[in-house]
């Protein structure tokens, strides 16, 4: 019924503001890589990763294994973007970890760095789990640009992909040509087939031609969207897999994954659910990806774990169980 209630709202709301939508970017919504759209000469370098919408100022793109981020951060200095970079870090993997200091040569000049690893063994001497770098760059005049990279699988060969992704980031900045500002979230946020519904007191983090991010208090709804999507589900099912490995890494103490039956915008999939500590309590996080007439859709939904359905008005009748 409630679930009902939001779809009924949300056919208001398109009546009321489907003249008022904002023409999007002059950004192609067509990709030719297998997970997402990227510009033309971003393509071979990031074919295979798949785009997390994170804020207005940031991306983060799972490749594989790795998980590498820009976040444009002006009025900062290169050393405190770097610091911040650092506690994103901790935030995630915990301060136990091996650090060392030092620059990286990017856009034809050194920047600093810092590389960290977390490793088994006594002292942190046996193999090392994860790696990475966090590093800034100041592509033009007071504009700071902090750039990570975390490398869960073969930390060896990852660091080395970090760095070739580096210097694509550092010059060029959003593969997707998505410019990163506040000055570019697009009101009211969208799917290309409907609008999407802000609740009273929600925060719209992110809202572009092709993805976004709504947070409410005790709820958050994020979505993703490419076009065109290959024949058969593998390519969909992909892209919700390493969706969901990134927002597993992201949430500390993460619970093992679950596998639901679920409806996503009213077509019956399978979901991925599971539960993971936060500071007011546990959350459940589903998440799921669907083929909608060649569109390819990732959303994901987080909520306290001990709520029942129906999902949060803030994930706008997206999810339903079955």
């Amino acid at each position: 019924m409630a679930l009902a209630a939001v779809g009924v709202a949300l056919g208001a709301l398109l009546g009321a503001c489907q003249a008022t939508v904002p023409v999007a970017p002059a950004v192609p919504a067509v990709g030719a890589t297998p997970a997402g759209p990227f510009v033309d000469d971003a393509r071979p370098l990031f074919d295979g990763c798949v785009p997390l919408p994170d804020s207005a100022t940031s991306r983060t793109y799972r490749c594989g294994g790795l998980a590498v981020w820009l976040h444009e951060q002006p009025g900062l200095s290169e050393a405190q973007a770097v610091e911040s970079g650092r506690a994103r870090v901790h935030a995630r993997l915990g301060p136990v970890l091996t650090e060392a200091r030092g620059a990286l040569p990017l856009a034809g000049q050194p920047h600093p760095s810092l590389r960290f690893e977390q490793c088994s063994g006594a002292n942190g001497g046996g193999p090392c789990e994860v790696g990475g770098y966090v590093t800034a760059v100041t592509p033009s005049a007071g504009h700071v640009r902090q750039l990570g990279c975390v490398v869960r699988d073969n930390v060896r060969a990852g660091l080395g992909r970090c760095l070739e992704l580096f210097a694509y980031l550092a010059t060029r900045g959003n593969p997707e040509g998505d410019v990163l500002s506040p000055s570019s979230l697009i009101t009211p946020p969208r799917l290309p087939w409907r609008l999407l519904f802000m609740p009273e007191g929600c925060e719209l983090a992110d809202s572009t031609t092709r993805a976004g991010r709504i947070r409410c208090a005790a709820s958050t709804f994020s979505w993703s969207v490419f076009e065109p999507v290959q024949p058969g589900a593998a390519q969909v099912e992909r892209w919700r897999d390493r969706s969901v490995e990134e927002l597993r890494d992201a949430l500390p103490g993460a619970g093992p994954v679950e596998m639901r039956d679920c409806y996503v915008e009213g077509l019956a999939t399978r979901c991925l659910r599971f539960t993971a500590p936060a500071p007011g309590g546990d959350v459940q996080v589903w998440a799921g990806g669907v083929d909608r007439k060649g569109w390819g859709l990732f959303a994901a939904c987080s909520l306290p774990a001990s709520v029942s359905f129906p999902f949060p008005t803030a994930c706008n009748g997206v999810f339903a169980p079955r």
